[in-house]
């Protein structure tokens, strides 16, 4: 990891355990520490959440230290936390440990919380927004996120997600990963150095390849496909909280931010875009900021010691859509002090 522009003390906590399993997040301090007894839009914790197509990553994969920098200039608190994975933890407890760190979080850190995460962790954050009730979230970031899990390129067959071509022998990776449901618990996985050669990134691919996320996260064999023919409302209740978009969304959410790049192969930009229009419809305050010809992950390249909102002279589109995110969520956490 490299080190942030601005000064911060880093801390690890336990937030949860569960099934012999240690969960925890690191909590990073600005230094000299906020005084939030005279500026209480410094009082602030924004808790991000890891990518990684909820099967691979840790807490500190691909940190995004344009977010960590904005975070520890404002005096704000930035936590990261781990989370369980797919295929040895069904959707709904991941969910849960996400909404467990926002609560520790919340109780132990502040109750004015920013929840933010980037690809999967886009997915949690959107999660944890549509539920979190107490304390309600002053806003919400997702940043390149998997959003819609009804959309047809979760549902449809296709595609992998690495690679142009079909991959061979599907079903002998969809047996690895039925038979790893009963493996131990992960907390995080590394993320390989060789994306094609690694055995979690294949079951990534073959999942997307043959649509099944739903069917994962769900543990409901033929859910995706019950999607495709019959539209969402055949979702069971029982695995509604897996769809936030579309059954957990409301006029009475946060502000939410998106970000994404134009040229995203990973997760479409159209993830972003449908759910900003769908939130705004129901009344929600958002802001969809798209980066032209940006990929996923475009963000993560930019460098620790770079301030994006000190950067002069640098005509950079990337850096404009940031600062037009962080002025958006600026002006929920103000709107959230009065």
């Amino acid at each position: 990891m490299g080190t942030p522009l601005h000064h911060a003390t880093v801390s690890t906590y336990v937030y949860k355990t569960t099934n012999g399993l240690t969960l925890s997040l690191d909590v990073w301090r600005p230094t000299p520490p906020a005084n939030s007894t005279s500026n209480d839009d410094a009082n602030v914790a924004l808790v991000h959440f890891h990518g990684g197509f909820l099967m691979v990553g840790e807490k500190t994969t691909f940190p995004p230290y344009w977010l960590i920098n904005a975070c520890l200039r404002r005096g704000w608190t930035y936590i990261t936390p781990a989370y369980r994975l797919l295929p040895e933890t069904p959707g709904l407890d991941i969910i849960d440990d996400a909404l467990d760190a926002a609560q520790w979080v919340a109780k132990n850190v502040s109750e004015r919380l920013v929840i933010a995460g980037s690809s999967a962790g886009g997915f949690l954050a959107l999660s944890v927004a549509t539920r979190l009730i107490e304390p309600k979230p002053v806003a919400t970031l997702c940043v390149y996120g998997i959003l819609d899990l009804t959309a047809a390129r979760y549902t449809n067959p296709g595609k992998p997600v690495l690679g142009s071509q079909l991959m061979p022998n599907v079903s002998t990776i969809l047996h690895e990963m039925e038979a790893a449901r009963d493996g131990d618990e992960l907390d995080g996985y590394a993320f390989p150095d060789d994306l094609l050669a690694d055995k979690r990134m294949s079951w990534i691919n073959a999942a997307h390849q043959e649509a099944i996320y739903p069917d994962l996260l769900s543990r409901s064999q033929g859910l995706a496909a019950m999607i495709r023919t019959s539209g969402p409302t055949s979702i069971p209740e029982a695995y509604r909280a897996l769809f936030p978009s579309t059954f957990g969304a409301s006029k009475d959410m946060p502000p939410v931010a998106f970000l994404h790049g134009g040229q995203d192969d990973l997760v479409d930009a159209s993830q972003s875009i449908q759910v900003s229009e769908h939130l705004q419809r129901l009344g929600v305050d958002t802001i969809c900021a798209v980066v032209p010809g940006k990929g996923h992950g475009f963000d993560v390249e930019i460098a620790a010691e770079v301030d994006v909102e000190e950067a002069q002279g640098v005509h950079n589109p990337a850096y404009t859509e940031l600062k037009s995110v962080l002025g958006f969520i600026d002006n929920a956490v103000r709107g959230s002090s009065k």
